[in-house]
């Protein structure tokens, strides 16, 4: 008799452990670049514990920075053909319908209702276009900034850009689309923060930058300017949807962590992570 409730014991804290553990991982998935082999790139997606990947598309020369619409459904990325051409693809919400929508430029983000997507030209300028799906139409929004990276503000009146400099490294910036110009965020010479990324609620940009020498991810309040490190080495970083964790790549890995930089871990290989709901 002993021996049994010893046993229903073990199971019920078993359990208990199972449950906590559940409730401890965020929610959704990740969306990123599985690439097995060399030339060979599939757009997939799997849970924050690692677990459960799938392949979403056929094989692809070099597919790079993937985005996705929770509004649309649709998601977007770059492939850079063999002949480094680059050309914008969007994959449906089945996943069964994949079409080029523009080559010789590079896709960023969506727009929040998901009618509107951002991309660079590839041709020296670098300049940031929003694009119509609609009236297939884009508009140039960058004036003088050369755009290596741009984000779209959840409320739709911000996009986070980080754009070159004169000597060649990136900074920051705000451009609004309320018509309320250009804000810069930082003015760093020879140090890059790149590939910004709004939090959630809007309140904070999460990006990289080799300030203290090696890649990291580093957190800035927009209304504050205050930046924290939470040393935590990567590039690339895409946030949970209750902002608590983080992902990034680290050499050809997906790592994860929370946004304090603890209980760092791999997920899985792969490149540019993106998390979705």
């Amino acid at each position: 008799m002993k021996r049994k409730m010893l046993i229903a014991l073990l199971l019920i804290q078993t359990l208990f452990c199972f449950a906590a553990q559940a409730a401890d991982l965020p929610e959704g998935r990740i969306l990123f670049i599985d690439s097995p082999e060399p030339d060979t790139n599939y757009l997939a997606v799997i849970n924050p514990d690692g677990t459960e990947k799938l392949r979403l598309t056929p094989a692809f020369n070099n597919i790079m920075f993937p985005r996705y619409n929770e509004a649309s459904g649709w998601i977007g990325f770059t492939n850079k053909t063999s002949d480094m051409t680059s050309e914008i693809y969007l994959l449906n919400k089945a996943g069964d319908r994949v079409r080029r929508v523009l080559t010789d430029a590079a896709f960023e983000d969506f727009s929040p209702d998901g009618k509107f997507f951002l991309y660079t030209t590839c041709n020296g300028k670098a300049e940031l276009y929003v694009y119509s799906l609609e009236r297939k139409q884009a508009n140039k929004i960058s004036q003088d900034l050369k755009v290596t990276a741009a984000n779209w503000s959840a409320d739709g009146a911000w996009i986070a850009v980080s754009a070159l400099t004169e000597d060649g490294t990136a900074d920051l910036y705000l451009i609004s689309t309320l018509m309320q110009g250009i804000k810069r965020l930082t003015a760093t010479e020879k140090i890059n923060e790149s590939f910004p990324v709004f939090s959630k609620d809007g309140k904070f940009i999460v990006y990289f930058t080799d300030r203290h020498g090696e890649n990291e991810l580093e957190y800035l309040a927009v209304d504050q300017s205050e930046v924290q490190r939470p040393i935590v080495r990567g590039i690339y970083p895409s946030l949970s949807p209750d902002n608590r964790h983080v992902v990034f790549q680290q050499g050809n890995t997906i790592g994860m962590a929370s946004i304090e930089g603890l209980d760092v871990k791999t997920l899985t290989a792969g490149r540019t992570p993106v998390w979705i709901k």
